[in-house]
């Protein structure tokens, strides 16, 4: 079983699309666990819930998250589904985070702030690299923000952890924003 194929469907699932599925997420964004293993079955013929804990284990970005002990499960961020909303408890950030994006939306940004777009939150991350990682996903010249987290924080922004390394917000100024020079 292709692990990577693996996690795009179950994130697919999860984060944008369970209806292709003949699912539907719970408030909290979570879906029984049984029933995401009956859905896939369909595409992955010998899926196991031993397969699911160990994508879910191995996965160093934590994109998703088991609840209930198990019983459930959920995208831990990068949804896009209305109406959902996984109970994400607010966090004090590190002093700066980053947002990589492609060149032609640098100054609509540099102008308006950061926005969810299709997503319901911002993604930020707390290295450069993880934020250039996800803009050359759509270019191969990424923008990369350094946002003045715990300055927006401190002026009443919420941010919430999801990950290790991702926090999430509802949107930036753009007076917490500044282009970040590469070397």
């Amino acid at each position: 079983m292709n692990k990577t194929k693996l996690s795009k469907t179950i994130s697919y699932i999860l984060r944008h699309h369970p209806e292709d599925f003949d699912l539907k997420l719970a408030a909290d964004a979570s879906v029984k666990t049984d029933e995401l293993l009956q859905a896939l079955s369909k595409k992955y013929k010998n899926i196991t819930k031993n397969d699911l804990i160990k994508l879910v284990q191995n996965d160093s970005k934590e994109r998703f998250r088991f609840l209930d002990g198990r019983k459930r499960i959920r995208a831990s961020y990068g949804h896009s589904i209305d109406g959902v909303n996984p109970d994400y408890r607010a966090v004090k950030p590190p002093k700066i985070l980053y947002h990589g994006t492609r060149p032609e939306v640098k100054d609509i940004i540099l102008a308006s702030g950061l926005k969810p777009m299709k997503r319901n939150y911002v993604h930020l991350s707390v290295e450069i690299q993880e934020a250039e990682k996800v803009a050359l996903r759509r270019t191969s010249k990424p923008v990369i923000f350094k946002i003045k987290a715990l300055k927006a924080h401190q002026e009443g922004q919420n941010f919430y952890k999801t990950a290790a390394n991702i926090y999430l917000t509802d949107k930036i100024s753009a007076k917490y924003l500044s282009l970040l020079k590469k070397d």
